[in-house]
This record gives structure tokens, C-alpha cells and sequence, in this order.
């Protein structure tokens, strides 16, 4: 019981993933490398949960960029590439630098910036 007890503390102790807060369809993928909030009306929670994602994920953006000797902004564009096209599955939301929140649809390819191979 015990046993049990301690892997939900350690379980709930580990940071939600982006692909957990995706299939809630509270939040999505951004062209920018960042995932976003999809309702102005989130709980303060989930925009934590966000925000923490969002602060790794630009650490990691800063290292390669150094590493390749690049603007940090344009390895997380690339990155929002690489995540509209691999990450968001259908009926999940991602927005393009427009601004608007798409859902896909079906196996329809998600829809990606022009500056994305």
C-alpha cells in the first residue's frame, strides 16, 4: 500500500507534458516554438502548467542556439515547424502567426507557416 502511495506522490510530483495539456484541448501548439492557451477563461493551473513548458522549452531554445550560433527566435520557429507538423494530432488545436486557433481535422495535414520546409 504503501508502494502505491508513493508512486502517485512521485507521479503527481512529475511535470504534466505538453502533449497531456494538448489532448485536454485547452491548449496548442504555436508557429513560434511555444505552446499556447486556447480559452482566455484558463484556470490559473493550467497557465502554470504552460508557463513551465513554455520556460524549458525556451531554455532549450537559447542553449541551440548558442551551440549553432543563431537567434534564439529563429531555432523556436523552427521548432514550431517541426511540433505543427509532428505534434498536434487530429481534433488538437495549434494557431499560426495570424493569430487564429485551428482545430485539425482528421488525418489532414496541419496547416504551416510559408518559412517551413
Amino acid at each position: 500500500m504503501l508502494t502505491l502511495l508513493l508512486a502517485a506522490v512521485l507521479a503527481a510530483a512529475q511535470p504534466v507534458t505538453a502533449a497531456q495539456l494538448r489532448a485536454t484541448g485547452q491548449v496548442g501548439e504555436q508557429a513560434d516554438g511555444y505552446l499556447g492557451i486556447v480559452s482566455d477563461a484558463a484556470p490559473a493551473q493550467l497557465r502554470s502548467q504552460v508557463n513551465s513548458i513554455n520556460i524549458r522549452r525556451r531554455s532549450a531554445y537559447i542553449q541551440l542556439a548558442g551551440r549553432r550560433g543563431v537567434q534564439p527566435v529563429a531555432v523556436a520557429a523552427t521548432m514550431g515547424c517541426e511540433l505543427l507538423a509532428t505534434a498536434v494530432l487530429p481534433g488538437q488545436y495549434y494557431r499560426l502567426r495570424d493569430g487564429v486557433w485551428r482545430r485539425r481535422v482528421g488525418n489532414a495535414p496541419v496547416q504551416r507557416p510559408s518559412y517551413c520546409p
